[in-house]
């Protein structure tokens, strides 16, 4: 699998753990099927239509982050930390502080992957490669509820990446998408903000991330967001 396969599928260092780690855990995607008890029902969709309202009040969003990613096939996890900044309309950049790990710029038109190891800069439009999906909800102005099926988490699935005073749903698009299955929010009861979400994609494997130190609406200038190529670096589109 390339590497922008692996990124725009939320696989971010799929091809290569740093470290060797205990056996990961068993695949955590459940059935998404059944019907909810009486007492939930309605309770998912009045959560995230809360989510929606929290980022619609937002122009732009920084945090830091911490990427778990875990392939239970090989039986590997990939620890990642890095900011992450956005702002409306579509730009986005994921920095990393490991030196193997690539940088993801997002400007509204174009993703750009950024490989310090190798010197390679990826690049490729926004349209075709799919990448707003598992994080469109960061931007607002995305009907959350037309798009995806949503659900409470089971408790498996709260043990697991639950956090206090916050609410597991699950979101499940209601069209096929090649690159995930499904989305978990985790998401603070007070305000609506999603303090982390994990990536459930089809091949078995996680992405989870825990995001800290959430400012929002703090002025952030557009030169934040625009790539300049590093000297020596290759550039290939497509």
């Amino acid at each position: 699998m390339d590497v922008v396969t692996c990124l725009l599928s939320y696989g971010l260092m799929c091809s290569a753990p740093r470290e060797p780690v205990e056996p990961a855990p068993p695949p955590v995607i459940e059935d998404f099927d059944g019907d909810e008890p009486a007492a939930e029902k309605g309770a998912a969709s009045k959560v995230v239509a809360k989510v929606q309202s929290f980022y619609d009040g937002t122009t732009d969003f920084t945090a830091g982050f911490k990427q778990t990613y875990v392939q239970p096939v090989y039986g590997t996890k990939t620890v990642s930390n890095g900011k992450l900044r956005v702002k409306k309309p579509g730009k986005m950049v994921w920095d990393y502080e490991q030196d193997d790990a690539p940088d993801i710029w997002v400007d509204g038109t174009k993703v750009v992957v950024v490989e310090r190891d190798t010197k390679q800069v990826l690049r490729k439009d926004v349209d075709e490669s799919d990448f707003a999906g598992a994080d469109k909800f960061l931007f607002g102005g995305q009907q959350l509820l037309d798009e995806f099926l949503v659900k409470l988490a089971p408790e498996k699935l709260v043990k697991r990446y639950g956090m206090a005073d916050h609410t597991a749903v699950r979101l499940k698009p209601k069209s096929k998408n090649p690159h995930y299955k499904e989305l978990l929010l985790v998401v603070d009861d007070a305000t609506g903000r999603v303090d982390a979400f994990v990536v459930l994609n089809g091949d078995g494997s996680t992405n989870h991330f825990v995001l800290s130190d959430v400012k929002t609406n703090t002025g952030i200038g557009d030169g934040e967001f625009t790539f300049v190529k590093p000297k020596g670096f290759t550039v290939t589109d497509g």
